[in-house]
């Protein structure tokens, strides 16, 4: 986490504007070998994040934005049979494995930062482009409680995968006033990405590559009517949708490359939550 320190700092204090949000929804992890192995996870997300949507430069069309979110899941108790497809890539497999019972949690942090231009700005709202560049750290923990079982109890007892991304895109902000208290908004990123994934089991590094996509859209109001003390003061909700794809692996194990091999696994990982939030323009 201290990593994102800096960034975390440079966005707040750079901000005319601090805003705050809660949401809840699901995360999805899910991965596919070849047609062989096909396992999805789904967890419960909570996301905390700091927000600037659009917030332009004194009376300019250029404008910054960023957002940084720090998901976290309680833990999923499951029985999976995970292992069967898992072991069967490995040389020596035995013919199957029973299901097991495992625990699945997720954390991490996504953060994006980016500058744009306004190409329609007036009184009643904007439409801006823009670039985008961030950090996403996803991190999934299973836990196997099966002690019973020599074979799995050394090599599946606890595995954790955990993948750093950097990403660059462009972005679309727009807005537009309902009324003068109310007002919505969205944002929508594409981006390529880059990185590398690591992972306890197999005790392997991945190079990867993919896109990561992501949209937020949500109202604001100013309740200036009943709060006029508090005139800079407002709410927010909203939901929020990020996608990343990671399509393109090349993995190192005891050293040996295998391309080939890893351009058959692909990885999903989807965050979707509603979320509210409260803010202040200074």
């Amino acid at each position: 986490m201290k990593r994102y320190i800096l960034p975390l700092a440079v966005l707040v204090s750079g901000a005319n504007a601090l805003d705050l949000r809660y949401g809840q929804g699901d995360f999805e992890w899910s991965a596919n070998f070849a047609g062989v192995m096909d396992s999805t996870i789904t967890l419960d997300d909570k996301v905390v994040s700091i927000s600037e949507q659009h917030q332009n430069f004194a009376n300019s069309s250029w404008y910054y934005f960023g957002n940084i979110d720090i998901h976290s899941s309680d833990t999923l108790d499951q029985v999976t049979d995970i292992a069967d497809g898992i072991v069967d890539l490995l040389p020596f497999a035995p013919d199957s494995i029973v299901p097991f019972p495992s625990s699945f949690e997720v954390s991490g942090v996504d953060f994006d930062i980016g500058i744009g231009y306004d190409i329609i700005q007036d009184e009643r709202g904007y439409l801006g482009v823009g670039v985008m560049t961030g950090i996403s750290t996803p991190f999934m923990e299973m836990h196997n409680y099966i002690d019973a079982i020599d074979f799995i109890d050394t090599i599946l007892e606890e595995t954790s995968t955990d993948v750093k991304t950097y990403k660059f895109g462009i972005s679309l902000q727009g807005a537009y006033s309902i009324t003068p208290n109310l007002s919505m908004y969205g944002t929508t990123i594409y981006a390529t990405q880059t990185g590398e994934m690591s992972n306890d089991l197999i005790d392997g590094d991945f190079d990867v590559s993919g896109t990561y996509s992501s949209f937020d859209i949500g109202l604001k109001y100013y309740p200036s009517e009943v709060m006029p003390d508090q005139a800079n003061f407002y709410i927010k909700g909203g939901y929020a949708y990020k996608h990343w794809d990671i399509d393109d692996i090349e993995m190192s194990i005891g050293g040996v490359i295998l391309p080939d091999m890893m351009s058959l696994i692909t990885t999903e990982m989807t965050s979707d939550f509603v979320y509210v939030g409260v803010g202040f323009s200074f």
